[in-house]
């Protein structure tokens, strides 16, 4: 194995092991949660406050799972991107690949935006009193960031995966049909080249046209006969 390979497999376990501990993570987070929304008095109001323990405590979970997945988003981008990346693919699919791991970092950052609304809504909304519509509004707008995101890498991604489904469905692009299509290419360059406005007026090999069609010998013996004619008057 060389160097590269080891640097390579080395890199990819631990982007694994990053993002797994973080899903654990995550999920005993919320485990937690709901052993703990089954205890007695939990629903009761905190003192001077229209919010409930269990809220507050939904609240403090919630900013943890948040603060996991934003940490969580590059190393599912990169595992994302290594797990569609070819060392030998086309160049097709390796945009596929790059927009592949950008959308899953985008993805990853909306679902932290929705965790958060879900879960900090118990304890914020009640402080808000009648302007609980602010609290939608401003997760709204937060959520429209990456969810353009998501939908500007899935436009560039579409002429590249159309390439790849026709790859697998009716074959890559044979070499021979390239090369007629490069010798086609040549060939109408080199009679773009050879054009001339006038006529060649030596032949194949090298001859003039009257040598070509005996116009020398047929035109020089008359004009041999016609002088040997006149001296002959004389």
């Amino acid at each position: 194995m060389t160097e590269t390979e080891s640097t390579t497999d080395a890199f990819d376990r631990d982007s694994v092991r990053s993002a797994s501990r973080v899903a654990i993570a995550a999920l005993a987070l919320v485990g937690v949660l709901y052993l703990f929304t089954l205890l007695p008095g939990v629903d009761r109001l905190v003192p001077l406050t229209p919010i409930t323990v269990a809220a507050v405590a939904s609240a403090v979970v919630t900013v943890a799972v948040v603060a996991l997945l934003l940490f969580a988003a590059p190393k599912v981008a990169s595992l994302t991107r290594a797990a569609l990346h070819r060392t030998d693919a086309a160049n097709h699919v390796e945009r596929i690949a790059e927009n592949g791991g950008a959308m899953a970092y985008w993805l990853v950052v909306l679902a932290a935006v929705l965790v958060a609304h879900r879960g900090l809504a118990g304890a914020v909304v009640p402080l808000l009193d009648g302007f609980a519509w602010a609290y939608d509004a401003a997760f709204l707008i937060g959520s429209f960031v990456p969810l353009v995101f998501v939908v500007a890498r899935l436009s560039v991604t579409v002429d590249p995966l159309s390439e790849l489904v026709a790859d697998r469905v009716s074959g890559p692009e044979s070499t021979a049909e390239a090369d007629d299509a490069d010798d086609a290419d040549d060939v109408g360059d080199a009679g773009d080249a050879g054009e001339s406005p006038g006529i060649d007026p030596a032949g194949s090999h090298g001859h003039s046209i009257e040598e070509r069609w005996g116009a020398d010998d047929e035109f020089g013996d008359e004009a041999d006969g016609g002088a040997d004619d006149e001296s002959t008057t004389s």
